[in-house]
């Protein structure tokens, strides 16, 4: 049985986030090493310990080295010579007296009678008892094993085999010889050569029974005795300790131009150790290669954890995830590049990395907040490549700081360059005070100057990759979006041309779109620029919206609703077509894809279901968009406004001017009818901005199509509150009578759509 593969998984698995994230991976893993490793081929030959060495190296600096084996034997010797301190154990003292006599005290218990016996001689009822006996011998030695486990069974045997006055003698006699040991200092080590001596002198003076001394005193002390002094280590570790702190380190020092290594000499490892603190050793490629896979896979699992935790939307942006990696590598290879050209020691070189150029670029085309965590990479990358430098590692975190904040709010091209120009000025400052703090102060202004070429590079280096990674990534920057905003964009043009109408439309629905945006905190760049271009795929069939429709019939009047309805709701996929072709960003293109949601033609599906005769009679689907609900605040924020601005205008051409009343009733409706049908559920938008949003673009409109004084000759205003009767656009509108559908007065009180304020044009041109 063969099993049939979904054509669609292949490519499901290639634009999984995961195989982004792996390639990202791939170049943080492989080629930032790799380009890391090619500033140490040109110093691969490094001074190994007892072989010649390959070149002559001077010292750039005054080198103080420690010879570590000599001083670690001095600080050896030193705490060797301090004697242990040793502290009297009272309480063991009273133990061993207290134990001896324990012990005895328990043959005699064991001793005790266990109660009466009944005589076997008295008749059964007689009142005749035997006296109570001691238990048998056996029973006491049970009794004392279970008690003293340590004895052997041959000292237990001959304690019960005594008869009470030998064992008072001795008791008395083994006390004695142990107060004896109490009174001498005894540590450890000396427990047992003291006991030995001791009763070697007091058991032939004792009075004993036979065989007492080897059997029962020499068992029970052995087993009872314990050292009656013990060594503080905590003292004595302090005072070897103190011994070892006041040996002066074995170190040899190199000043200044004095040669570390001679070439041709034999390599000491003292000298060994002064080139590898001084960083002046060198490096084998394959050394290089390790150290830069060990570090760049930490920062690899600590920038994941970051975004994974931190930046979400980052995370799951396969082209930021592959953008950041690779502005990485870029990096890297200007962190190589000047490697190339620093002579080993010399710190001066390392303040021409364009590291501010790393922090912008990722601030502008990822995220600020992310920018601010490059400072992990672009310090690691300087460290290894210049170790040791604690000034330039400095500086380095600090232009990123410096940088991030500069490129933050840019609202032109001019801002740009500006901000830029700042953060050059910026770097030999910050140069000139970490040369000053950290040294080496020779080199001052060497650094400065490199400094200063650095601010160049920042400039050059953003301004000219800037664009080129934004069109290559089609990322929805600042700069990218301000070029998209620019009226003379070819679709823009296309639109206006071909579409004046909706290009009318767009303009006006991208002015609410940036206002309402600013009011809940999204962007309204990025608002407005989905905004302008959300009505492109009119384009292609233009006088199908009635927008666009100027004197001329309309040609919905000749089609069946199902067909009408096609050509409206195709206007969104040629829409997203367009944008594709032209490479606008994605975050532009879903918005375009969602600016009608999931939402019912209406006016067509209501002229179906009136020519089939029964709403069963229709499938509600077929006159639903199929684009996508909104995934973001920005894109929620235009399906308002498109609607709305369609709405009103509609209104506005039968009615004259509107009242605030009137804009809020069509403008609720509309926003109620979108909310009903989940058309927000994706787009993380909250009731509260809703809310404000509603209210930005009532005010909005209400400024539009506010009340006006009557000019004379003028029409003259009705009777319900001022609005100005205005026969001539009603007159410009007949070539659309029939398909404008209902006011939205009058959509509210249709059976199938109950309040929901549906305007004429967005049901026979939904795209506005």
């Amino acid at each position: 049985m063969s099993v049939q593969q979904d054509p669609g998984q292949s490519s499901r698995v290639w634009t999984s986030p995961w195989v982004f994230r792996g390639l990202a991976a791939a170049i943080l893993l492989l080629v930032v090493p790799a380009l890391l490793t090619i500033g140490a081929l040109d110093d691969a030959t490094t001074a190994t310990v007892g072989e010649p060495a390959p070149r002559t190296i001077l010292a750039d600096d005054v080198i103080t080295v420690v010879d570590e084996e000599a001083t670690t034997l001095a600080q050896d010797r030193a705490r060797e010579g301090v004697d242990p301190i040793i502290v009297p154990l009272e309480a063991a003292r009273s133990a061993i007296v207290d134990d001896v006599r324990g012990l005895f005290s328990a043959v005699v218990a064991a001793r005790e009678p266990v109660g009466p016996t009944a005589a076997p001689s008295a008749a059964p009822g007689a009142d005749g008892a035997a006296e109570a006996e001691p238990p048998p011998a056996e029973e006491q030695v049970a009794i004392l094993e279970a008690q003293y486990p340590e004895l052997p069974m041959a000292t237990l045997d001959a304690l019960v085999a005594l008869d009470d006055e030998e064992l008072l003698r001795v008791r008395q006699e083994t006390v004695g010889i142990a107060q004896f040991f109490v009174r001498e200092d005894v540590v450890e080590e000396n427990v047992d050569a003291t006991l030995d001596d001791l009763l070697a002198v007091e058991l032939p003076l004792r009075d004993l029974p036979e065989g007492a001394g080897t059997e029962i005193v020499t068992p029970v002390l052995e087993a009872m005795v314990q050292p009656t002094m013990v060594v503080d280590a905590e003292a004595t570790a302090t005072a070897r300790d103190e011994a070892e702190a006041e040996v002066e380190p074995v170190s040899e020092t190199f000043g200044p131009g004095d040669p570390i290594v001679t070439e041709g000499r034999i390599v000491t490892p003292l000298a060994a150790q002064a080139l590898q603190e001084s960083g002046l050793e060198g490096s084998s490629a394959w050394a290089r290669f390790l150290r830069s896979l060990g570090a760049m896979a930490l920062v690899l699992v600590v920038t994941g954890v970051y975004l994974w935790r931190m930046q979400p939307r980052v995370w799951n942006s396969s082209r930021k995830i592959v953008l950041l990696a690779s502005i990485i590598a870029g990096y890297a290879a200007l962190v190589t590049g000047v490697s190339l050209f620093a002579e080993p020691g010399q710190v001066a070189w390392w303040y021409l990395v364009p590291v501010g150029a790393l922090a912008m670029l990722v601030s502008l085309l990822i995220h600020p907040v992310v920018a601010i965590a490059s400072m992990l990479p672009a310090v690691a990358l300087v460290t290894l490549s210049a170790p040791l430098s604690n000034g330039v590692a400095v500086f380095t975190a600090g232009a990123v700081l410096l940088s991030v904040p500069l490129s933050i709010g840019l609202q032109s091209r001019s801002d740009l360059r500006s901000a830029t120009f700042r953060a050059g000025l910026a770097m030999p400052v910050l140069a000139a005070i970490s040369i000053l703090v950290f040294g080496p102060r020779a080199e001052f202004w060497e650094a400065v100057g490199a400094a200063a070429l650095n601010g160049l590079l920042i400039a050059l280096l953003v301004q000219g990759v800037l664009p080129f990674l934004e069109t290559l990534f089609r990322l929805p920057t600042v700069t990218a979006l301000l070029d998209l905003a620019d009226r003379n964009h070819p679709l823009l043009r296309e639109l206006e041309t071909k579409a004046i109408g909706s290009y009318n439309h767009s303009v006006m629905v991208a002015s609410l779109t940036e206002r309402a945006c600013r009011e809940i905190g999204a962007d309204p760049l990025l608002g407005s620029v989905a905004a302008l271009y959300h009505d492109i795929g009119k384009i292609r069939r233009p006088h199908f919206f009635i927008e666009n429709q100027y004197g001329i019939p309309n040609p919905h009047d000749e089609l069946e609703p199902e067909v009408s309805a096609v050509i409206i709701m195709d206007h969104v996929i040629d829409g997203v077509r367009m944008a594709t072709e032209y490479k606008l960003p994605p975050e532009v293109v879903a918005a375009i894809g969602s600016h009608h949601g999931t939402m019912v033609v209406s006016y067509f599906y209501n002229k179906a279901v009136e020519a089939a005769g029964h709403a069963d009679d229709v499938d509600e689907d077929t006159f639903r968009y199929k684009g996508s609900k909104p995934r973001s605040k920005e894109a929620a924020v235009l399906v308002i406004a498109d609607c709305s601005e369609a709405a009103t205008r509609s209104m506005a051409m039968k009615e004259g001017t509107l009242s605030r009343a009137a804009i809020e009733e069509t403008v609720d409706g509309l926003v109620r009818a979108r909310v009903d049908d989940g058309q927000f559920d994706q787009s993380a938008l909250t009731f509260d901005e809703l809310r404000q949003v509603q209210e930005s673009v009532v005010a909005a409109l209400e400024g539009i199509y506010h009340p006006r004084i009557a000019y004379p000759g003028g029409s003259r205003p009705d009777d319900a509150g001022g609005r100005s009767a205005r026969p001539a656009l009603d007159g410009a509108s007949s070539g659309r009578a029939d398909a404008a559908g209902p006011s939205p007065r009058q959509a509210e009180a249709t059976p199938d759509e109950p309040a929901t304020g549906e305007p004429a044009p967005d049901v026979v041109a939904p795209g506005r």
